[in-house]
């Protein structure tokens, strides 16, 4: 399927994998000239602090009965105020320059999701299980004791398990942080890890396990 009007398009403006934040907003296709697509202005708005900024347009295409996501880098050229999409009537739009060939794209792999109560995915580093407090096929938060020494940017090992099936898994530390709980007095250790090394398999249970816990999620939707 080509890029043509009308097709729903989700723009994906920054990804954050330190925060694990992905800022992403719905838009739609208006028109295609060549390189140069005007897509829909975003709500909330897309500002001019991106203008000459890449970001990704991406799309979902159906093949053998299932809905792909592909993306592509684009240069934001334009901010337009008075967009004529038909006689008498215009719209506020975006005008983008393709400047990559469309490619698989995994917009889930910055979604993060928590554990399901299904169970059935547990993790440990250094021999000492964790708890995890939410998951993406980029990487994991959890809590875990203080007396596990961890270290921002130290790579470790996660042993993540996925319905009984063990995964080891090389992990960036990317920050840790803590909280004191005031009813039990103690203090609760968190940290974000960036896997480095995901094989075909792992993802392919790992995605399973997240589309089963989105399943059980209402606040998590990818119809675009």
């Amino acid at each position: 399927m080509s890029l043509a009007p009308e097709l729903n398009v989700k723009l994906v403006l920054e990804t954050d994998k330190k925060r694990e934040r992905i800022n992403a907003r719905n838009s739609v296709i208006y028109a295609v000239d060549g390189e140069t697509l005007i897509l829909a202005q975003t709500e909330p708005s897309i500002s001019s602090s991106l203008l000459n900024k890449e970001i990704t347009v991406t799309y979902l295409l159906k093949k053998s009965g299932r809905h792909l996501r592909y993306g592509f880098s684009a240069l934001v050229t334009q901010l337009i105020d008075q967009y004529e999409l038909m006689p008498d009537q215009h719209v506020r739009a975006i005008a983008v320059c393709k400047c990559s060939e469309s490619k698989p794209y995994e917009i889930r792999m910055c979604y993060r999701v928590g554990p399901s109560s299904k169970g059935g995915l547990d993790a440990s580093i250094l021999g000492r299980k964790v708890n995890i407090v939410d998951i993406s096929l980029g990487g994991i938060k959890f809590s875990y004791d203080k007396s596990l020494p961890l270290e921002t940017d130290k790579v470790v090992e996660v042993r993540l398990g996925i319905a009984g099936d063990i995964y080891p898994v090389q992990a960036r530390i990317v920050r840790t942080w803590w909280t004191e709980h005031e009813r039990f007095r103690t203090e609760l250790r968190f940290a974000g890890a960036e896997f480095l090394n995901v094989s075909g398999k792992m993802e392919d249970e790992l995605s399973r396990k997240i589309l089963d816990m989105q399943r059980e999620s209402p606040f998590f939707s990818d119809k675009m």
